[in-house]
């Protein structure tokens, strides 16, 4: 992304994360020199002939931020049983082997040598945190083991590996999209920021001010916090001053519902806009009214009503009792992506599965999927908006 003059982009943030990138190979090297590192098989890895085919799951699954890792799970198990039910992949049933990450990025690497150590594994699922899964990229490459991500949306996951896939778009893309969305659609020329201090947050905030910007808004001003922050009073006393036309919150919904409530109890009314880290029934939970209104992006909504999102939507339901998020269609969709990887080029392998991906188009209940030279998803964005306690499909798509 090329920088411009006059947007909110702290060169600090740019320097840290540059800074992380190379701690994150500093500990893979030291990883590596210490566990051993496994080569692929002769055929790529993985069973690529006969019984099983084994994926591997991975993301957190524990702590505060278990819900995206266990509503992925959901997705996964649940596309699992429908592809066995109805007689496997060319004649073979799905296992799958879950990890924990635990959200921390030193768990990265060792969770994919367990993968890559088990010759069983021929792709790896999941993901709930781009930190994680950066950290644990340089592993796959060693040892040619595919991945398709669905929650990690970090721009330096372009082009990481030729092993990395991810069907979820990337944040630069979308915080454009919502930027140009807030200005042209919504009509709010003026907008204040406040994201969460790591790359999620600086991420998805670049490119929202640049969609901002692009479309002729103005940033009224740009602040950060970290993860885990639970007193916004200063940030919100300076949007309060500079009375913005909305509010843009670039992080997770724990901190989000935190703002939102914050906000409204110091007569802040302006409409707050978020993210796909907002994307959760938890965001309406912790916030209560105060988020109705909210707009966020993602790309699924069960509000539509097409046959195969009417289907998933009631299966989902019934399997787990309340309705599927967008993580949990997109890990849902994942699964038959790497089905339909397989069927295209006949090898269940791991090197036939990563050529697969980078081959096949598959149309699923989150819209069409192809990936681009970067392994990145091509596709659309979609806006959805709280409303009496119920993410909608937002108007004027």
């Amino acid at each position: 992304m090329i920088e411009r003059e006059g947007r909110f982009r702290p060169l600090a943030s740019r320097l840290a994360r540059a800074v992380a990138a190379l701690l994150a190979v500093a500990f893979v090297a030291v990883a590596l020199a210490a566990c051993g590192t496994s080569s692929s098989d002769d055929d790529g890895g993985g069973d690529g002939g006969e019984g099983d085919i084994t994926l591997g799951y991975t993301a957190t699954l524990s702590g505060e931020f278990a819900s995206y890792g266990t509503e992925m799970e959901d997705g996964v198990d649940l596309a699992v049983k429908e592809i066995n039910q109805d007689g496997g992949v060319d004649g073979r049933q799905l296992k799958v082997d879950a990890e924990d990450d635990l959200g921390k990025p030193g768990n990265g690497p060792v969770v994919a040598q367990k993968f890559c150590d088990n010759s069983s594994v021929s792709a790896v699922l999941g993901y709930s945190f781009s930190s994680v899964a950066l950290a644990a990229v340089p592993i796959y490459t060693q040892c040619g083991l595919p991945v398709l991500a669905s929650a990690v949306t970090s721009p330096e996951l372009s082009g990481a590996s030729p092993m990395f896939f991810r069907n979820v778009l990337n944040d630069d893309f979308q915080g454009s999209e919502m930027g140009k969305y807030a200005v042209e659609k919504l009509g709010y020329e003026n907008i204040a920021v406040l994201n969460q201090k790591d790359d999620y947050g600086i991420g998805t905030s670049d490119g929202f001010i640049e969609g901002v910007e692009d479309a002729g808004g103005t940033i009224t001003s740009r602040d950060e916090y970290q993860l885990g922050t639970t007193s916004f009073d200063s940030q919100l006393a300076t949007i309060k001053k500079d009375d913005p036309d909305a509010i843009y919150i670039g992080g997770f919904y724990a901190e989000a519902s935190k703002i939102a409530t914050q906000a409204q109890a110091l007569g802040l009314n302006q409409p707050l806009l978020g993210t796909d880290g907002s994307l959760s029934p938890d965001l309406i939970k912790l916030g209560g009214d105060a988020v109705d209104g909210m707009y966020v992006y993602g790309v699924f909504s069960p509000a539509s009503h097409d046959e195969a999102t009417d289907r998933f939507v009631k299966d989902y339901k019934a399997a787990n009792g309340e309705e599927p998020t967008s993580w949990a269609a997109l890990a849902y969709d994942a699964v038959y992506t790497v089905k339909a990887a397989i069927e295209k080029t006949g090898d269940a392998s791991r090197q036939g599965i990563a050529d697969g991906l980078g081959e096949i188009s598959y149309d699923g209940i989150t819209g069409p999927t192809t990936f681009d030279e970067n392994g990145d998803r091509q596709g659309r964005v979609l806006f959805l908006q709280v409303k009496n306690g119920k993410f909608v499909l937002a108007e004027d798509q």
